[in-house]
């Protein structure tokens, strides 16, 4: 068929169609003459607004996407077929009109209707295009975890901290919200762990001359294992290895496992687990955090410092039921509990200061607790490497409040020129960055809780605490 008959046949446009064509072609011809006259700054900012635009269409598509499922139920029940499930095509319609796949589009469905039905203040953030399609994803998939009641609770509480998953990439995102559903669901948490030991597995593939393998292990052990690996390849480097860390690592797994250099993980391995007090000690349900994996609930927690959980021999669910109650003399790592102090009523980490130019391995160890992931906006990479946020060959000092947990990709780029970043507050450890006009704020995660405390001293609005504000609204 040629062109134009195919246009002849084509269905007449809708109002929506008509204008979004025409919103379409004037939007182009800017975007056109920013690419011919644009520098950089102009560019990315281009760059960013799209972004924004994006996120806020997408939050339209979501709106008609449940309604277009609400209708669709309406028809089968007034049919009075598909009567077990009336939302039967619903997922699979949305995604042909996505022009995508339709796995994963009855979660979709779902989260829109938690989005809809319960999180009014989060589907009013959606709508500006602040939190884009993956985030809002993320946030719904977590909340799904819980009842409607508490969904509305959180949205009470995302609307009097609006500025909850600002700058935050996914894995910020969903820690963050996991932090919230976790005490919720305690002791469902500490089953699905021991649920995973019973489940651990590995395979093997044959791959033309080598052997390929997968497997599975409960969270506390892969991260062990994991960290085990990254220490022995760090570890090598630094010894002047010229292998690649993951030749490394693949070494260092066939050494302990087929050579036999050790039974089980050495015991000079180090697991970080932040924790309050409350929690470790009179059974309060705030998360703990797992360095390397992030919120896991306080009773797992417990049990983790109780004695070393390897799903062997030892089952969680009876541990909680009292049954095991010498199982203390079995223990298989000592466990070495640090203290960590929080600024007077507040949750930020504060520590030590130094002259010296690189930082001592005490403070990186700190700084790395502390910021848990790389602190560039959006980025969720590990934090590697300890970073001066104003350089030292600036006059930055090397202290914890100059100091941020950076991943070795971030690190690099922040010497871009035109790249410049500075401390805006010591407490809560706060970090401003400027780049092609944009400016992005960077703040600390909170040790517990979920946003910053405000110190109680703080409430009384002295003429310091007024300027720190005022500092703390330019650096937004």
């Amino acid at each position: 068929m040629s062109e134009a008959m195919a246009l002849r046949h084509r269905p007449p446009q809708t109002p929506l169609q008509r204008r979004l064509t025409e919103l379409r072609q004037e939007v182009h011809a800017l975007t056109m003459e920013l690419l011919e006259a644009g520098d950089a700054t102009d560019l990315l900012g281009g760059v960013n607004e799209l972004q924004s635009t994006i996120a806020a269409f997408h939050y339209l598509q979501a709106a008609l996407s449940h309604q277009a499922e609400k209708r669709i139920c309406y028809d089968h029940e007034e049919r009075g077929v598909h009567i077990d499930y009336p939302a039967t095509g619903a997922a699979s319609s949305v995604a042909l009109a996505r022009r995508q796949a339709p796995q994963g589009f009855m979660a979709k469905l779902a989260g829109y209707r938690i989005l809809f039905e319960d999180t009014p203040n989060l589907a009013g953030t959606y709508a500006t295009g602040a939190l884009d399609e993956d985030r809002i994803d993320i946030v719904l998939t977590e909340l799904g975890r819980v009842k409607a009641a508490q969904r509305q609770d959180f949205d009470v509480f995302y609307g009097e901290n609006p500025d909850l998953f600002t700058n935050k990439g996914p894995g910020k995102v969903r820690e963050t919200v996991r932090e919230f559903t976790l005490p919720l669901m305690d002791d469902d948490e500490a089953v699905k762990l021991q649920d995973a030991a019973d489940k651990q597995y590995v395979r093997f593939y044959r791959d033309g001359a080598s052997i390929r393998f997968s497997g599975s292990l409960p969270s506390v052990l892969g991260v062990a294992l994991r960290e085990h690996l990254r220490h022995e390849s760090f570890q090598a480097k630094q010894q002047g290895d010229p292998r690649t860390r993951a030749q490394i690592e693949a070494s260092a797994l066939v050494g302990n496992l087929v050579a036999g250099q050790h039974r089980k993980l050495p015991l000079r391995l180090n697991l970080s687990l932040i924790m309050t007090d409350r929690s470790l000690f009179m059974g309060k349900k705030q998360p703990a955090y797992l360095e390397g994996y992030g919120y896991i609930s306080s009773q797992v927690a417990r049990e983790l410092v109780a004695g070393s959980f390897d799903g062997v021999g030892t089952d969680i669910r009876k541990l909680r039921e009292g049954e095991y109650q010498d199982y203390l003399e079995n223990l298989e790592t000592v466990t070495e509990m640090v203290r960590l102090y929080t600024a007077p009523g507040g949750s930020e980490l504060v520590a030590m200061d130094s002259k010296a130019r690189l930082f001592p391995p005490k403070l990186k160890r700190f700084i790395r607790v502390r910021d848990r992931n790389c602190r560039t906006p959006f980025c969720d990479g590990m934090a590697t490497e300890a970073d001066h946020i104003v350089q030292h060959h600036l006059g930055g000092a090397t202290d914890a409040d100059n100091s941020a947990g950076r991943c070795p990709i971030c690190n690099k780029a922040k010497e871009k020129w035109g790249w410049n970043e500075y401390v805006g507050l010591a407490h809560p450890q706060t970090m401003v960055i400027e780049n092609a006009g944009m400016r992005f704020v960077s703040q600390a995660p909170p040790v517990s809780g979920y946003v910053q405390a405000v110190f109680p001293e703080l409430k009384v609005r002295h003429g310091w605490w007024r300027a720190v504000q005022e500092r703390l609204n330019d650096a937004a």
